[in-house]
């Protein structure tokens, strides 16, 4: 069978043009495909490490917070008096205040706990949650001394090394001098780390502990 010589052309263009496409199908597609791959796999990673970037940077942010506040917690828990009994820690408070004053000079004519041991109210608490840890403890004291004396003892009680407060004064006299007696009563405070387990979930019985006070299941 003889080809024309157009037909050759025409055949030898054909097979080029088959060729180029079968290139493009097979070799060129897949490679595009391929690199559009990688390029949204390396897109991902980047999103990845950026991620966990952040992560570490916050968990970085978080310890240094958290050791901040534990380092603080230390700092103020060194201060209180020993303890976590209230009782034990009002006794002691109660021991303090009478040292100081005997330190003074003061006459204490009366010493004993001042109300119960209560907590910082809720305002207090909502702008500081780390209060709701301590309890209040008071001890109030009744004295008769100069009124130079009274200043005297106050300000040992602002200036010891354990955290004591004076939270009330009460002087009652008239024509109040340097020289006279004076008969103040004062309230001084101090707190106990004592975190609220008032708010722990408290377990429910179980639903043997229920069958067993009502083995009839609830019928009658």
């Amino acid at each position: 069978m003889n080809i024309s010589r157009r037909d050759r052309r025409v055949i030898l263009i054909g097979g080029v043009i088959v060729l180029l496409l079968a290139a493009v199908w097979y070799g060129v597609l897949p490679l595009i495909e391929y690199t559009r791959q990688l390029e949204t796999d390396k897109n991902q990673l980047e999103s990845d490490l950026i991620r966990k970037a952040e992560i570490i940077r916050q968990k970085d942010a978080y310890q240094q917070s958290l050791a901040g506040l534990m380092a603080a917690e230390d700092r103020f828990r060194s201060i209180m008096i020993e303890g976590t009994d209230p009782t034990q820690v009002t006794s002691e408070l109660h021991r303090v205040v009478n040292t100081l004053a005997e330190q003074h000079g003061i006459s204490v004519s009366r010493i004993d706990a001042s109300l119960k041991p209560e907590r910082f109210d809720s305002e207090t608490i909502k702008q500081n949650p780390f209060m709701g840890n301590f309890l209040k403890l008071r001890v109030r004291a009744s004295l008769k001394c100069t009124p130079d004396k009274l200043m005297a003892m106050l300000a040992s009680i602002e200036g010891h090394p354990k955290f004591l407060a004076v939270e009330r004064l009460e002087v009652r006299a008239w024509n109040v001098r340097p020289d006279k007696e004076i008969n103040p009563d004062i309230v001084v405070m101090t707190l106990i780390f004592k975190p609220d387990e008032s708010g722990a979930d408290k377990k429910k019985p179980s639903s043997q502990a229920r069958l067993a006070g009502n083995p009839s299941g609830g019928r009658s």
